[in-house]
Order: structure tokens, then sequence, then C-alpha cells
């Protein structure tokens, strides 16, 4: 980690340097984008994050409001405002990865309840409304990320045996093979991660604390590269990509956030931007067009559920 006076100094120029409770909230501030309510949830669920296909966001699994954990799929239509119930997988999940991937939903790892976390992947075919079984990952784990990038699924750290991981897998649906990469310089679970231009951006989590750590990898070189630290060190957090830049949004250490933060790679470089309107953590982050949509989460510490959906219109 980088000393603390030096993650200070780069905090004061748009935060100051407080305590993990963060700057008090900025969400009225002109220029740093906006949110909007829209259609809720059907069922209040958090650790659920979720995957676009077609102007649709599929949302699987996770826990319910009463902590168990859920088998569960909904479909949002971003263009009607609109949810419906899709065909429930075929076991339940709580911290999986969600990613498109060609034109399925792929769901990998997670938890099954209060076992030990799984190395099983299920696609999900839109059209035909079926749900199929992809071969596992080659290493078990829970609250991981996956990422769609040049036509293939890379899953990236998480938990297992109560170890927190760097382990970086890559799956090519072409074989439905499985391949191990060079893992994260910092292990870490409960961490975001999206793509942008030739690189995988991987921030935040715990490992096991929260940290405010972003490293960005390149699928090209199978490298990757430490860049500047969050401002606000959390787990349980989404991330989005749009217009170049990263979105970070919610989290919890150990309160739960409303904060929602902006990267630019080009300068490498934070700023804090609007809140969330309500704050959230374990929830989906979907880029559709010019909007980013926060789907669910918990709304408090610890097993909290909500049904919200929330658009966030990123700064011009």
């Amino acid at each position: 980690m980088r000393p603390v006076l030096v993650r200070c100094l780069v905090v004061l120029v748009a935060f100051g340097c407080g305590g993990d409770d963060g700057p008090p909230s900025n969400g009225s501030v002109p220029g740093t984008g906006r949110w909007d309510a829209r259609a809720p949830l059907g069922t209040a669920r958090q650790e659920m994050p979720s995957a676009l296909i077609n102007g649709r966001i599929y949302t699987p699994g996770g826990y319910d409001a009463q902590g168990a954990t859920v088998a569960t799929l909904e479909v949002y239509d971003v263009a009607a405002d609109r949810w419906s119930a899709g065909p429930a997988m075929p076991e339940g999940r709580n911290h999986p990865g969600v990613s498109t991937l060609g034109a399925g939903v792929y769901v990998t790892g997670g938890y099954t309840g209060a076992g030990p976390a799984s190395a099983s992947v299920f696609a999900f075919d839109p059209v035909a409304q079926t749900w199929a079984t992809r071969r596992p990952m080659i290493a078990a784990r829970a609250a991981h990320v996956t990422v769609e990038y040049g036509g293939k699924l890379y899953a990236i750290g998480g938990v297992r045996g109560g170890n927190v991981v760097g382990t970086n897998e890559v799956y090519d649906p072409l074989t439905d093979a499985w391949t191990s990469l060079t893992p994260m310089l910092t292990p870490r679970e409960h961490l975001a991660a999206a793509a942008i231009g030739d690189r995988i951006y991987v921030v935040g989590g715990r490992s096991p604390g929260n940290v405010t750590t972003l490293e960005a990898y390149s699928p090209a070189t199978n490298n990757w590269e430490r860049l500047a630290d969050m401002p606000t060190a959390r787990g349980g957090l989404a991330a989005a990509g749009y217009n170049g830049k990263l979105y970070v949004f919610g989290g919890e250490n150990p309160g739960v956030f409303p904060h929602t933060e902006e990267y630019d790679p080009a300068t490498n470089t934070w700023r804090r931007v609007a809140d969330m309107p309500t704050p959230r953590h374990g929830m989906g982050a979907v880029t559709v067009g010019d909007a980013i949509y926060v789907i669910g989460g918990g709304d408090r510490a610890g097993f909290g559920a909500s049904r919200a959906n929330e658009r966030f219109t990123p700064p011009d």
C-alpha cells in the first residue's frame, strides 16, 4: 500500500482528508451528474450483479430480505421501465459473478447458501429462455468479479475457504475451457470491475480489510499495473464504465455509503460526483446508452435488501 500521507494529499485536491465516512454529500453540486428513480426491482435482493443484453437487464440470484439464498431471475426492460420474471436458475446463488458473454448471461461461482464457494457456471439463453451448465471454473470462489472482454469471460479475485484470493482465469465459450492467468497484485474479494478501452479495471474490495486499491489488467500482455488509489476505502461496491471513465458506486466500511466516484484513466485521477439517492452495497451496475443503472443491494450493513433501481446520468 502507498504511504497514508501520499493518499491524503491526493484526496485533499477534491475532497479533504477525513475518516472512513468520507466527505459530505455532494448530490446537488452542478456538473457532477444526476440521479432519478426507475421501476423498483420486483424482489428486494442483494449480492446479485446484473448483465445487459438487447436493452434488457438480467438480475439473477442473491440474498432476499430474509437473508435466504434465491435462484430468482428478474428482467428489466429499459425502454418500457418494467420488470418481469424469468426462469429461475438451476440452483440458488449469492455472491456470484454475473456478466454478458455473447448472446447469453453467465453466472459463475458464488455460495449456494451456508456451504463452501462453488466453481459451477450457468449460462442463460434469453431467446430460448433456458439455463445450461458450462465447464466449472478452475478455482471455486465467491464475491469475485467477472468481466467480458474480447469475446471471453474473465473471472478475478474472490474468497475461497475463508482465504482472499487474487485468482484470475479466462473462459473461452468456443472451447468451453478455462485458463489460468497472472493473478492480481492485491488479492481481494467483494470488489468491482469494468472493461474500458484495452484494459480491465479492478477496484476496491476487502483484503481482508476494505481497501482503496485500483489495478488495471491488460489481456494483451497478461500483466497488471497499480494505479491511483480510490479516495474512499470500501467493499461491496459496484462499478461500470462510461465514455472512457470508470464510475464506482456505494459499498460499506462499515456503514453503507452513498458515494459515487469517477476515475479518468487519461489523467490517473479521481473525483467525487453525485451521490446515490439510496446508499447501498452488494448491488449491480450496468451501462445502458448514456446512463448507468444501479440495481438492488443492501440498504443497511449485513443482510439488508433493497428494491431500489436508480439511474445515474454521468456528467458531460
